[in-house]
């Protein structure tokens, strides 16, 4: 003796289950990415720590969030620099480490090696496996997984 069952739903149950679909995943989203901005900054270098404290997240729509610095040489720091001239208009003036003025029409830079500090972030959150972790967390706690 068989059986066959069809169970249908109805556009809206569907909408309904997608939408809470999406609400879970937003909320693990949202706690990865600011595990993400501790991690990157902790990674940043510091020099100044301006780089540091422009790191911050972004949640612009529903399971979509990211990690943005503030200012525009994170790259420079990311992925370092080749050998170039800095030329100021009229004139470029700067302290140097040693407290004397210095001014020159151009510089020659040797280049900035880089430091992935970005890609050292993304690796942890890899290899820690934090959205899978923050994922099952929200699951759980809305009864729909058990551990």
């Amino acid at each position: 003796m068989s059986m066959n069952l069809k169970v249908e739903y109805s556009e809206r149950f569907n909408d309904i289950v997608n939408a809470k679909i999406n609400q879970m995943a937003d909320i693990a989203l949202q706690r990865v990415i600011i595990e993400a901005e501790t991690i990157c900054q902790q990674e940043a270098p510091v020099k100044t720590g301006t780089l540091r404290r422009s790191l911050g997240t972004l949640h612009p729509s529903i399971c979509n969030v990211s990690l943005r610095a503030g200012v525009d040489y994170w790259r420079h720091v990311q992925y370092g620099t080749a050998a170039h001239t800095i030329t100021g208009n009229p004139l470029l003036a700067w302290t140097g480490e040693d407290g004397e003025r210095h001014v020159a029409r151009q510089v020659s830079h040797p280049g900035s090696k880089a430091n992935p500090f970005v890609t050292r972030t993304a690796k942890q959150i890899k290899s820690r496996q934090l959205i899978q972790q923050n994922l099952i967390d929200v699951l759980a706690a809305e009864g729909i997984l058990s551990r």
